[in-house]
């Protein structure tokens, strides 16, 4: 893959377990062609372990916070301190091989964003996950999509790359924070005309999922409920 100014950045809530073993496959990998921004709000030995490791790697960077972000919250505080030309939103645990990163991050030669795909032809699903979180997820992504005509299968694996100027662009519209945040993200992006292209990947469920099924998937109904509510009603009688 061509050298290209990249930056990853992962929200980490708690990852002690995984962190190391995704930012030593990253390391390895990209090297100094890019920079990998953790941003923590962990009370755990989160920020320990990325400030150890960044020691023997100037790429990494922690941005660490004491007050709950949530993922929206985590990324747009990576994308503040971002100089990349291109950010990945990459999960902690690092759902996808390096190879299928750097597949998503290739395509942005073409695209405005690349979004990692579970449901596109091509892709390969090496471990599934439980079978209520992937009833959970299909309909979450079926539903935002009817709402939205959004036209994008998987809303929700961890792994998009975004051209930083339409980060720049459309961010700041973006209000939800918590697991519905790739999805608005998303289509605030579409809305603003951009190139959105779903990439297969292979990818394997990884148990320790910081997701409350039942908690997460209620706040995540809600706030698609107040976006299509703000975005079709509100709006059309303003």
């Amino acid at each position: 893959m061509p050298k290209m100014k990249l930056s990853i950045v992962i929200p980490a809530y708690n990852e002690e377990k995984r962190i190391k073993s995704t930012l030593e496959s990253l390391v390895n990998r990209f090297n100094s062609s890019c920079e990998i921004i953790v941003v923590s709000e962990s009370n755990d030995k989160t920020d320990y372990i990325v400030t150890e490791f960044s020691k023997t790697s100037a790429v990494i960077k922690l941005l660490a916070s004491s007050q709950r972000l949530g993922k929206g919250g985590a990324f747009k505080k990576g994308v503040r301190n971002a100089h990349g030309e291109i950010v990945m939103l990459l999960d902690s645990d690092l759902p996808v091989p390096i190879s299928d990163v750097e597949k998503v991050i290739s395509l942005m030669k073409r695209v405005d964003v690349a979004v990692a795909s579970r449901e596109v032809e091509g892709t390969k699903i090496l471990v599934y996950p439980p079978m209520a979180r992937v009833f959970a997820g299909k309909a979450f992504s079926r539903i935002f999509n009817a709402l939205f005509n959004l036209n994008v299968k998987d809303t929700q694996c961890g792994c998009k790359a975004f051209r930083k100027e339409v980060l720049e662009k459309v961010l700041n519209n973006v209000e939800s924070n918590g697991f519905e945040f790739d999805a608005e993200l998303l289509f605030k992006c579409r809305r603003a005309g951009y190139k959105i292209i779903e990439v297969p990947v292979t990818w394997s469920f990884k148990p320790d999922s910081k997701l409350s099924l039942f908690q997460d998937t209620l706040k995540m109904s809600r706030g698609v409920l107040k976006l299509w509510v703000k975005t079709y009603i509100v709006t059309q009688k303003t």
